[in-house]
This record gives structure tokens, C-alpha cells and sequence, in this order.
């Protein structure tokens, strides 16, 4: 019996698709909800192998690496009659596809010789109608030597005809039981020495056969009953090879379906873009799309924290409330069978041990069941079945019924059932449930967003707020009378539900909230990229300094030296005699000096360099102390210690920085002055947007080297990579670059507004 919730999540349609792919019809038996399995081993030997195989695809995900899979002979292992030359003919094409199939996966090795002489020699001796084929080389010969008679049987046919051309009935031999004869007038029998095949309907013609035609048709019958016999004996010798690796090849069999069942779905998982999601006791979908919907799905985002055990949804009627709860489940199914689902792979999933539900009307009149009954008769299945480890879907719980009692029956169910199951997910328009959920610590509220300027719902979902219907909207979109709408309105105006009321308020005070937050961040991110671009000049300005210095020390020493021969050769005139000693004296006091000048020179070049590297030695600050920070000086506080020699800082600004202590000093130190000159820096600038799109994958990589040397120098704690969608390639290349970097503290797709899966946010490690 097939599990009902299975059917309900549409899982089989999936699985439908999956097998479509297959290549061994026996795979089909083997792609289905049985293997459904919360054995995490299993999982992840499943999660290793589905991804190889989507690696060795390469992107060619339409083309298959080998043809369709021929289904092997039903003979058990005992069989000890003939095995049809059609099956031996499948087994050969099974022999190759497994050939094929362990180059596919750079397992030649495996291969044995024995199965290679065989699939060869089956394949070069019978077609796919189990026929030996007519140039096989056993053949070849016999076939010649019948074509040899029937040459001769021909040319004596001919020469009899012509003798007695005025006796015959025609000019031409006939065949009669597959026998060549001639044509006579019966009236002229008794001219010929022959045998009677037979006569005409009329009787005036007889088919004969003279003597020695009679022994030539029978040499080609001989002729040809070789052939045949050699044809048998073929097949027999072949029906005996195959017959010898009857075990043999059911291992190999199930082998094939194994890999068949791995493969249909990395094709499937490729082909919807699917990812592996972590495993977790949190619930967190990124990016997810219902495969069922094609182009048509909206991703969504839907997060349940640990702990939560019902989740109500609500929203307007058709604003995707049933689709987003189905699409949980179906990737979690689809999780627990292949281990790729298509979302994000930073979306994380539980295991659950089944999938209970109760979706649509059941409404039956042969079984006498109405849409109410049915419910509860689901329902009540759903209790005795559901384990703490389970997943149940409610689709319009209590509804069908008067909604006062509906009400009070839906809040007792899932006060049952929050004790009971993993987590159930639960649609509904009732006020008493929504309020439930939001006073009750293990459950929450999740709205689908609905735009009342457009009246359209966006399918997004938000958590932690709770739903109105809109059915007054909803009304005006299907064109009712205007009269019937404004009637509506008039009388939701007197009693207009408080609920509705709290709900637009939240909502609006979330947007409100969001807009504002964006505009602080883009603030502060405006100022700390003046701070930033500020420090980088300063610290170009010294670098230019100590360029400029170190020339000036290159020129100093070229100077010593032409002098130092110079005033050498002045000593050799005080040698000799050309000079007095008093001069020579100071000839040599000269000479120190301009050493100890090239001396002095270099420390304070060396000096330079290391106040370069590091803004100032490393010192202990207070929490409260005043600082200058970086090479600007700027001014602020220290507001907490942090670990790494790092310190939280409040600027004067309203500017909150990370710094290490080298770009700290006390406001009671005096900073040095810097000689400020213009020049030009080729080095690269960090992107806050970084846009790979059309590069290799190399070439993406020296980008993205060069990005994080730019972003770590210049103290950026994010930026987002856009790399497009393509096949696929760029994308998971850049997340693998990504999860290597120790510098990296996370990333993750961008929002659907802001690129999707198209773009990659990267926070930095501070």
C-alpha cells in the first residue's frame, strides 16, 4: 500500500521523473519512496557517490555517457535448457553497457577478460533477433559451398529448359516446396525420365523434377541443413558460455542497478540545480524551489529554530501557503533518499522517520465521507502514527465545520500533537489558532506576504508574524459585483477583526524597522569607506616618504664611495710627503664622520619601516581610555577587550571600530609629522561588489586572491561576489575557494531580489 502522505506531497511525480532517466529498465523497481531511510550512514555513502557521479557528468547532464541498459534474460541460475538467442544477444549488450559503464567510472580494472571475449564474441556472432550472423566465419564457408549449388542446380535448369523448350509450359523453373522444378505440358510426361512434384489447379500442367535436379535440389537442401546446424551449434556453445556466468552476472546486475539508482538522480539533481543540505536539528531553507513547478517556482526562505514544534501559516487563500508547506516536506523526503534537494547547500534539514498528512477535502460518496469526517479520520490516523520523530502536514485544519467549534477542535490537536510529533506544520484562517501559536513557547507563526498595493501575494514567507486573508482583495481580483465587495466591506467595517489590525501595524513597523536598519548600515558603511580611504592615503603618503628617503640614502652611499677614493687617494699623498700630518689628521676625522652619517642614515630608515608595518608597539589599553586611531589620529574611546590583541573602539564620530592594539595610541603621545607628496598606487582596490561573470575558473581565482588581500588591508568586514548562474561550474568553484579560507566567517547566497543563487555574500573574519 502506498504511504499516503507520500502521494500527498506529490513525491511519486518525482520519482516518476527520476526513472526517466534511468538507463537499466530493472532500475525502475528500485527508484522508489522504499528508499526513504533515516540511516545517516547510508545517507552519506548515498551524499558521496550521487555527488562523484555529478562531477564525472560535468555539465553535459542532457547527454548520457552510454546507452540505455539492455534488461537481462528472466533464466534462474539452474536453467538447463538453451538459453534464446535474443537473450543471449541482451546479455551481450548488458556485458558491453557494464564495460562502459566501469569506464565511465575509471574502473577498467575491474573488468574480467573473460566477460570482454565473451560480449565481443556474442556480439560479432548474433543480431538483436537472435540470429547467427550470415558472415560469421563458421558460416562463411557453407554458405560459399550452397552458392556453389545452387549455381550449378541454375545453370542445369536452364540447359533442360532450352532441349525441350517446344514440350514445356514456360520458359522459366518455378518453385514448388521449396524445390526448383520445370514446368511441362502433362500430355508430354512420358518424353522425360522425372519425378512429379505436383500439377496445375487445371491439370494440364505438371512440375517435375528430372533425375538429376532432383539430386541437386537435394544437395542444397543438405547444403542448407548445414548451415542451420551450424547456426545451432553456435547459439548452443554461446547458451553454454552465458549459461556458466548465470551468477556471475546477477551480481553484476545488481551492481548496475546500484549505480543506475545513483545516477538517475545526480542527472535529476544537475538538471535542477540541487545541492546538499547540512544536517541539523534546526530547520533552514535557502533558496528552496518546488521542482514540480519548474521556471514557475519562487524560491523561498523559510526558518524554523530548534525546539519549535508547530508552526502555523497563514495568509491569503492561493498565496502559496500549501505549496510552501509541501515543499518542505517533499525536500525532506527527497533528502532522506538521494541527500540533494533544490535549494542552497547552506540550508539545513533534520531526519524525519515518516511524513503524515492530511491534505484536501477526502471527500467520498461511496464511502459516505464528507470533507469534516474525512479530516478527522486522517487526523486520527495521524495520532496513533506519529513518533517524536515525525513530520505531519495540516492543510486547513478544522475547517469543514462550524468555525467556533473548528476553532477549539484545531487548538486541541495541535496541543496533542506538539508532544507528540518532530514538528507539524499547520494552514489555517483562524484567529483562535493564530493566537494560540503566538502564546505558546514550542510554536510559531509564519505569514505569506501579501502586496495590498498590487493585491497580488509575493509568495514570500515571514516568520514570527501571522497572516491576514485578504479575502475582500481576493474577491476584487475574481471580478465579483461590485456591489457584493462593497456590501463586504460595509459589514467587516463594523466588527473589522483586531487581529487584522495587529497584523498590519507589525508588518508595517517591520518594513519601517528594515528600511531604517538599511539606511544605518549604508551609513556606516559610507563611513568607515571615508575612514578607510583616509588611512590608505596616509599610509601611501609614508610609503612614498620612505621611498624617497631610501633614494636619498642610495644617493648618500654612491657618495661615499667616489668620496672615499678621493680622500684615499689624499692619504697616499700624506704618505708620501705631499701632505702634512695635521692634514691627514683631519682627513681621517672627515672620513668617520661621513661613516657614522651613513650609519646614522640607515637606522632612521629602519626606524621608518617598522613604524610602517606596525602603526606603533603593541600596548595594554583600559576599557574607557581615550586613543588616536590608525594613521589618521582619529579620536575615540575603547569600549571592550576583545581577544587576538584586538579592541572594540567608539569614535568620536559615532563610528564603532575592531583595531589591533599596533594601530592604537594614547591621546598623551605626540604624533609625528609626515611630509606629505602625491603619487600613484597600481595596486588593485578592494570591490564591495566583486562581478566574476565570463571568467574562467583560474582567472576567477587570481580575482578573488587579489580581492582578499585588498579587503584585509583595508579592514572591510564584507562584500558579495557576483558569479551568475550558468552551468553551475563558477558557483560551486567559488564556494569551494570560499569554505578553504580560514579568513572567511561566512557566506551564503543573496537574497531572490538581489541576484539569488547568482551572488554569494562573504563576511570576514574580524
Amino acid at each position: 500500500m502506498r504511504n499516503k502522505g507520500f502521494v500527498d506531497i506529490e513525491l511519486d511525480k518525482v520519482l516518476e521523473e527520476v526513472r526517466s532517466l534511468s538507463l537499466f529498465p530493472e532500475s525502475a523497481s528500485y527508484i522508489t519512496e522504499d528508499r526513504f531511510t533515516t540511516d545517516e550512514d547510508a545517507l552519506e555513502r548515498r551524499y558521496r557517490t550521487i555527488d562523484s557521479y555529478m562531477n564525472l557528468i560535468c555539465g553535459e547532464y542532457d547527454l548520457t555517457p552510454f546507452p540505455s541498459i539492455s534488461h537481462i534474460f528472466p533464466y534462474a541460475e539452474e536453467t538447463h535448457r538453451d538459453i534464446e538467442g535474443t537473450d543471449i544477444y541482451k546479455v551481450g549488450e548488458f556485458l558491453s553497457s557494464y564495460r562502459k559503464m566501469l569506464a565511465f567510472l575509471s574502473r577498467t580494472d575491474e573488468l574480467h577478460e573473460e566477460d570482454d571475449a565473451l560480449c565481443d564474441e556474442i556480439l560479432s556472432s548474433i543480431d538483436r533477433d537472435g540470429n547467427v550472423l550470415e558472415d560469421h566465419p563458421r558460416l562463411k564457408p557453407l554458405r560459399k559451398a550452397l552458392e556453389r549449388i545452387k549455381e550449378e542446380r541454375g545453370r542445369f535448369s536452364q540447359s533442360f529448359i532450352k532441349a525441350n523448350i517446344d514440350k514445356l509450359q514456360n520458359e522459366n523453373p518455378v518453385y514448388r516446396n521449396e524445390r526448383v522444378v520445370i514446368p511441362i505440358r502433362a500430355e508430354r510426361k512420358s518424353d522425360f525420365e522425372c519425378y512429379v512434384q505436383g500439377s496445375s489447379s487445371s491439370g494440364q500442367t505438371l512440375f517435375v523434377e528430372p533425375f538429376h535436379l532432383v539430386e541437386l535440389n537435394n544437395d542444397v537442401v543438405i547444403a542448407e541443413e548445414r548451415i542451420r546446424a551450424e547456426a545451432m551449434k553456435i547459439l548452443h556453445e554461446l547458451s553454454e558460455k552465458v549459461r556458466g556466468i548465470l551468477r556471475h552476472l546477477g551480481r553484476k546486475r545488481d551492481e548496475v542497478i546500484e549505480f543506475d539508482f545513483h545516477y538517475s538522480f545526480a542527472v535529476y539533481s544537475r538538471r535542477h540545480r540541487c545541492a546538499h543540505p547540512m544536517h541539523g536539528e534546526h530547520i533552514s531553507l535557502v533558496s528552496a524551489r518546488h521542482p514540480l513547478l519548474g521556471a514557475k517556482a519562487v524560491p523561498i526562505d523559510l526558518e524554523i529554530k530548534e525546539g519549535t514544534r508547530v508552526l502555523v501559516i497563514s495568509g491569503a487563500n492561493a498565496g502559496g501557503k500549501t505549496v510552501t508547506m509541501k515543499t518542505l516536506a517533499l525536500l525532506a523526503a527527497l533528502n532522506q533518499i538521494s541527500s540533494f534537494i533544490p535549494a542552497s547547500e547552506l540550508s539545513t534539514l533534520p531526519y524525519f522517520d515518516r511524513i503524515l498528512t492530511d491534505i484536501g477535502d477526502g471527500q467520498s460518496i461511496e464511502n459516505e465521507a464528507s470533507t469534516f469526517s474525512s479530516h478527522l479520520r486522517n487526523i486520527a490516523f495521524i495520532s496513533r502514527n506519529a513518533t517524536v520523530r515525525s513530520l505531519v502536514l495540516l492543510d486547513e485544519l478544522g475547517s469543514g465545520t462550524d468555525p467556533e467549534e473548528g476553532s477549539a477542535l484545531s487548538v486541541a490537536i495541535l496541543s496533542y500533537l506538539s508532544t507528540r510529533c518532530r514538528l507539524v506544520m499547520v494552514t489555517s484562517h483562524y484567529s483562535k489558532v493564530k493566537n494560540y501559536a503566538y502564546m505558546t513557547d514550542c510554536m510559531m507563526n509564519s505569514s505569506m506576504e501579501f502586496d495590498l498595493r498590487s493585491g497580488n501575494p509575493t509568495y514570500r514567507v515571514i516568520s514570527g508574524i501571522p497572516g491576514d486573508s485578504h479575502a475582500i482583495e481576493a474577491a476584487t481580483r475574481m471580478h465579483l459585483p461590485k456591489e457584493i465587495v462593497d456590501m463586504a466591506k460595509a459589514d467587516l467595517k463594523d466588527a473589522e477583526s483586531t487581529s487584522g489590525k495587529v497584523i498590519s501595524s507589525l508588518i508595517a513597523k517591520s518594513r519601517t524597522l528594515d528600511r531604517k536598519m538599511t539606511e544605518l548600515e549604508q551609513e556606516k558603511r559610507s563611513l568607515r569607506k571615508k575612514v578607510e580611504e583616509l588611512e590608505k592615503e596616509d599610509e601611501r603618503l609614508r610609503l612614498k616618504d620612505l621611498e624617497l628617503e631610501k633614494a636619498g640614502h642610495k644617493e648618500l652611499s654612491s657618495w661615499m664611495r667616489e668620496t672615499r677614493k678621493e680622500l684615499e687617494n689624499l692619504v697616499k699623498d700624506v704618505r708620501t710627503g705631499n701632505l702634512t700630518s695635521e692634514k691627514t689628521r683631519n682627513v681621517k676625522a672627515f672620513i668617520r664622520k661621513l661613516e657614522e652619517k651613513e650609519k646614522e642614515t640607515g637606522r632612521d630608515i629602519e626606524e621608518k619601516s617598522g613604524s610602517f608595518a606596525s602603526f606603533g608597539p603593541v600596548a595594554e589599553f583600559a576599557v574607557g581610555e581615550s586613543v588616536l586611531c590608525g594613521a589618521s589620529g582619529a579620536k575615540g574611546k575603547v569600549a571592550k577587550k576583545l581577544d587576538g590583541g584586538k579592541y572594540l573602539v567608539a569614535l568620536d564620530s559615532g563610528l564603532r571600530l575592531t583595531l589591533p592594539a599596533s594601530m592604537m595610541k594614547r591621546t598623551v603621545e605626540k604624533t609625528t609629522s609626515v611630509q606629505i607628496s602625491h603619487f600613484s598606487s597600481k595596486s588593485r582596490k578592494a570591490e564591495y561588489v566583486l562581478d566574476i561573470r565570463g571568467l574562467t575558473l583560474e582567472e576567477a581565482r587570481k580575482r578573488l586572491d587579489d580581492q582578499f588581500e585588498s579587503a584585509i588591508l583595508d579592514g572591510m568586514e564584507s562584500f558579495s561576489i557576483i558569479h551568475g548562474f550558468g552551468d553551475g561550474i563558477l558557483q560551486r568553484g567559488v564556494h569551494d575557494y570560499l569554505r578553504k579560507r580560514n579568513d572567511v566567517e561566512d557566506y551564503h547566497f543573496a537574497l531572490p531580489e538581489d541576484g539569488g543563487m547568482g551572488k554569494t555574500y562573504v563576511k570576514l573574519r574580524q
